[in-house]
């Protein structure tokens, strides 16, 4: 004898009906998950590869043995993309940074630690006093800004978007101007 299944209300909320599910609507968002710390691969990982706790880099695998330790990459997402940047669905950030710990050979070379800072396509060795530095410029820049975007809100009141048919048109007869001066060029 076959089972009869009985509908409910999360069999109508997971049914595809091409709308949101208010049963589902609510739930937060799964958080990408977080590189693996030396602390959580255990003793025995740190004493192989002169780990440090908090360190992700995957000595065994992908990064090898290097006798330096990077923590996890904080990153603050840009809003919008470079203006002179190809299009792409790779995410940009303004900044990444991360704790990074030099100490190969620490008898002879000591340890160097220091905030690597990526900040597009320039890179920064900080150090403690150095990223208070950064950090105080920055809270200034960002209270200035804040200004910007105030003055931004009353000056962009009167924009308004372009008329994509005069667009079209505007531009047909700039590339009917240049071929008719390139023709004209031709035939000197």
């Amino acid at each position: 004898m076959m089972a009869h299944h009985t509908p409910n209300a999360l069999d109508a909320a997971l049914n595809a009906t091409g709308k949101a599910h208010p049963l589902l609507t609510d739930l937060p968002a799964v958080p990408a998950p977080s590189p693996i710390t030396a602390a959580q691969r255990g003793a025995d990982w740190i004493a192989l590869y002169d780990c440090v706790g908090w360190c992700t880099l995957d000595h065994a695998g992908a990064d090898g043995q290097p006798g330096w330790h990077q923590g996890p990459l904080l990153t603050a997402p840009a809003p919008a993309p470079n203006v002179n940047a190809l299009p792409t669905n790779e995410p940009r950030s303004l900044f990444e940074a991360r704790v990074t710990q030099t100490r190969e050979e620490a008898a002879v070379w000591g340890i160097d630690s220091k905030i690597w800072l990526d900040c597009g396509g320039e890179s920064m060795e900080l150090t403690v006093a150095a990223t208070d530095e950064f950090i105080a410029s920055t809270e200034a820049f960002l209270l200035k800004l804040r200004g910007l975007r105030d003055h931004l809100a009353v000056v962009s009141r009167d924009d308004f978007p372009a008329d994509e048919a005069k667009k079209a048109a505007y531009m047909a007869a700039q590339d009917a101007r240049i071929k008719a001066i390139d023709a004209a060029r031709a035939g000197e």
